[in-house]
């Protein structure tokens, strides 16, 4: 009995794009602000983002969001597309859960858990790395900052150039995504530009994206991961999984072939797994209401690779989250006259711990 109106707030080039919600009584309303806005608002990570998007059901009665995300570089509107677990909590409040929403999650052909929990970990985050050749400001250490705006570009566009990251010891890898990133492409291609945007066309030749992945765990001897040196399929984001886990310490990517003979760029050469270590401890930390719209949340006391601060309008639906890498962040993205609570989450290379939930005071 209940209808939900979703709309695309503005903003595609903004870490802010997202998705709200009104809800009403019948297909024509009236509709009223939903409690759990914006529905979809995917603020930190690797890709940030998470508007113009679609809500719709599996085959067993799963609810997913699958929304653009933003990468804004050669365009304003240069994005790529994510889908999320989501559903309707016992209050008819729509959800979606982006908490880790750029990581592998695992998809069971059954009724799922919207909250549950990825069982790999982000390893290579800040890890060193090293390339073949690199131009300047465009070096190997911007594969692993989980920035998809920032990117490792080899100097030449010769097939074979590389690049290597260090996990720094061996951990349990289960899945390495490779991340292509376009540098600026000038191309010949037809029809007039209007304004700032190329006309759109249809590409009429095939490309193939071409590489090996290898691993090793002293840095001399490798094993081959992958190996797409034949393939002829063009993925710029591509994902190899190891379901069992295989024991590494570096990871080594050679590029073979790009389309148009480009330079290779690569935005993230992120590593996914466990570690044999211990969770980071729960975080202490200050979450202040500044005003109408905005709080800040400060991390006084852990150490962990990164944070997620989490929100909501009560300690049960925490269902907004800003994944950060530093220790302070000013949320933008509260509702006027609407109380919230805040928790912090820590997580590191072996898993995940949840932080206390505290209500949010006002400055």
């Amino acid at each position: 009995g209940k209808y939900y109106l979703q709309y695309a707030c503005s903003g595609t080039q903004y870490n802010i794009y997202s998705d709200g919600v009104y809800i009403g009584d019948s297909p024509l309303g009236p509709f009223t602000l939903a409690d759990n806005n914006p529905y979809s608002y995917k603020l930190g990570g690797f890709l940030p983002g998470a508007g113009h998007g679609s809500t719709m059901w599996d085959r067993q009665d799963n609810l997913w969001h699958a929304a653009t995300m933003r990468i804004s570089k050669n365009h304003d509107f240069e994005r790529r597309v994510g889908i999320w677990p989501a559903g309707f909590d016992a209050d008819g409040e729509l959800f979606c859960n982006q908490r880790y929403g750029d990581w592998p999650m695992e998809v069971d052909d059954c009724k799922m858990d919207p909250w549950k929990e990825p069982g790999w970990y982000l390893l290579s985050y800040g890890k060193p790395a090293v390339a073949s050749s690199s131009e300047k400001g465009k070096g190997p250490e911007q594969a692993t900052d989980e920035n998809v705006q920032t990117w490792w570009r080899a100097a030449t566009a010769n097939s074979g150039e590389w690049i290597q990251v260090d996990l720094e010891k061996e951990y349990t890898v289960n899945a390495v995504q490779i991340n292509f990133a376009d540098d600026g492409i000038a191309i010949p291609v037809p029809g007039e530009i209007r304004g700032t945007t190329q006309a759109r066309y249809i590409e009429e030749k095939d490309y193939a994206t071409r590489w090996r992945l290898e691993g090793s765990l002293d840095g001399e001897n490798y094993f081959m991961v992958q190996d797409k040196s034949e393939v002829t399929t063009d993925l710029p984001h591509d994902l190899v999984v190891r379901e069992e886990g295989i024991q590494v310490r570096f990871l080594k990517l050679t590029v073979l072939e790009i389309p148009y003979g480009q330079q290779p760029c690569i935005s993230g050469l992120r590593v996914f797994g466990t570690g044999d270590g211990e969770k980071p401890k729960a975080p202490k930390f200050e979450a202040v209401r500044e005003n109408d719209l905005d709080m800040t949340v400060k991390i006084t006391d852990g150490e962990a690779v990164g944070y997620n601060i989490l929100w909501g309008s009560s300690p049960e639906k925490l269902y907004h989250s800003y994944m950060i890498f530093g220790k302070e962040k000013r949320v933008g993205a509260l509702v006027k006259g609407t109380e919230y609570y805040v928790r912090v989450d820590a997580f590191n290379e072996n898993g995940i711990m949840e932080g206390n939930t505290v209500r949010l005071f006002s400055k």
